[in-house]
């Protein structure tokens, strides 16, 4: 079946990823609040009607939310505005044959030991509150699968970067950054994701899967990888741990995904996150 696509968020991080990669599906079009194909505000239900009328979606992948963990924090009536109610008012307006993907975040899980599996949330900041709200309404149709995702790799968009992006430019400069040592996760290389995404639309899945890579690190130790297969020096990195950081919004320690289920989906095992490093 060849889609028509429509990527909210086309000018983040994860959207411009996707809009370049997902072509094999069909054709895409990119919208934002400011740019993109199309610009629209996804809090308007009247141009999101118009944006559906006028692009006649088939498959809608949402990416466009606050991700600041902090600036969430500092506002959260409008992070529940953006994690939370641009997903109501698309929900709302999708016709129901539309299939609606959405990307959401592995800070939907407790402050506890990983790898976390799917039903076990408890978000500790109001990022992970909100794109948990997020979620909810997102299933109340019934054509979504919800990805819980982490991911890093080289930016398409100026003034946004991915942890990867981070090390490399500062290291590259000789500038000193710290990492740290008390926080893991299990990210995936952001061409994976689009990979991922693609075969789950193929296969027609829906529900809540974890979308991350196997075998975490801590992110100091992720710097690190990265940096040396990078080829770069890294004696302006210092090992630190977040708890030392004071005014941040609380985040849960370990971060990893267990992604058994979504392996099952896909009948292969998922890279390990060294693996997904020698891709950068």
């Amino acid at each position: 079946m060849s889609h028509r696509i429509l990527v909210t968020g086309g000018t983040g991080l994860a959207g411009r990823w996707l809009a370049s990669g997902l072509g094999g599906l069909g054709a895409v079009l990119t919208t934002s609040l400011h740019g993109g194909d199309v610009s629209c505000d996804l809090r308007s239900r009247r141009q999101v009607d118009a944006l559906l009328a006028a692009s006649g979606p088939t498959l809608v992948v949402h990416t466009a939310a606050l991700t600041d963990v902090d600036g969430c924090e500092a506002t959260p009536e409008l992070a529940a505005e953006l994690n939370q109610g641009m997903v109501s008012t698309l929900v709302e307006a999708l016709p129901e044959h539309t299939t609606l993907i959405l990307l959401s975040t592995d800070q939907v899980y407790p402050q506890a030991s990983g790898p976390h599996a799917e039903k076990g949330v408890g978000p500790v900041n109001c990022y992970g509150l909100t794109k948990l709200a997020g979620e909810q309404e997102a299933l109340r149709h019934r054509r979504t699968l919800v990805l819980r995702t982490n991911f890093f790799g080289p930016s398409q968009t100026a003034g946004r970067e991915s942890i990867s992006d981070f090390v490399l430019t500062n290291l590259s400069q000789g500038k000193a950054i710290t990492l740290f040592s008390d926080v893991l996760f299990s990210p995936l290389y952001l061409g994976t994701l689009v990979t991922i995404v693609e075969k789950v639309v193929r296969r027609e899945v829906f529900g809540v899967l974890n979308a991350g890579s196997r075998e975490g690190l801590s992110k100091a130790e992720f710097g690190l990888r990265v940096a040396k297969h990078k080829g770069l020096a890294v004696d302006k990195v210092t090992v630190g741990r977040s708890t030392s950081l004071s005014g941040r919004a609380p985040r849960p320690s370990d971060l990893r995904l267990d992604v058994r289920r979504l392996e099952g989906v896909l009948g292969q095992a998922m890279p390990t996150l060294a693996e997904e490093i020698a891709k950068l």
